[in-house]
């Protein structure tokens, strides 16, 4: 593994040829509570089952519960905080993007992240492409949010 600098705290970066096929990354255990959720939906998903606890009794779900952004945001923290050790260069979009179950307030949440295939890019040697399938699960091992991503991956050519 190359480093990003000479400073004495640099963090390792893992380049493309450094990533296994079939490697697994667990984050840390997250919850957030009703608060925090209603917060973030009253400015980007101000639908009534994300920002009214009296009238989301009458929704769906029962109660408050997390906006698929949010959702999405929360993930991206967890699996930049195991997986941004990694070169990346782009992400190149998402698939099978999916939100099975709500993520409700003050429920442990983790993400996962799964290589499931890679290659050398076919027109630039600097690079790989990656695909990781990733998941944010509940303490019970219900799933909240899923989805597939390629990504680009620098490659050390010296």
């Amino acid at each position: 593994m190359a480093s990003t600098s000479d400073a004495p705290h640099a963090i390792a970066k893992r380049y493309f040829d450094d990533l296994v096929l079939g490697e697994k990354s667990e984050s840390r255990w997250f919850s957030a509570d009703e608060t925090e959720m209603i917060e973030f939906a009253l400015k980007f998903d101000p639908q009534y089952f994300h920002i009214d606890p009296d009238k989301a009794k009458s929704s769906p779900f029962g109660q408050i519960v997390a906006s698929g952004t949010y959702t999405f945001a929360i993930w991206n923290k967890l699996n930049m905080e195991v997986n941004g050790d990694i070169a990346w260069i782009a992400g190149l979009g998402f698939n099978d993007f999916k939100f099975p179950n709500p993520f409700l307030p003050n429920t442990p949440v983790q993400s996962t992240s799964h290589l499931i295939s890679k290659r050398e890019s076919k027109k630039n040697p600097e690079r790989g492409l990656v695909i990781h399938e990733y998941k944010v699960t509940d303490e019970n091992g219900g799933t909240i949010f899923e989805c597939t991503c390629p990504a680009l991956v620098a490659r050390v050519t010296e």
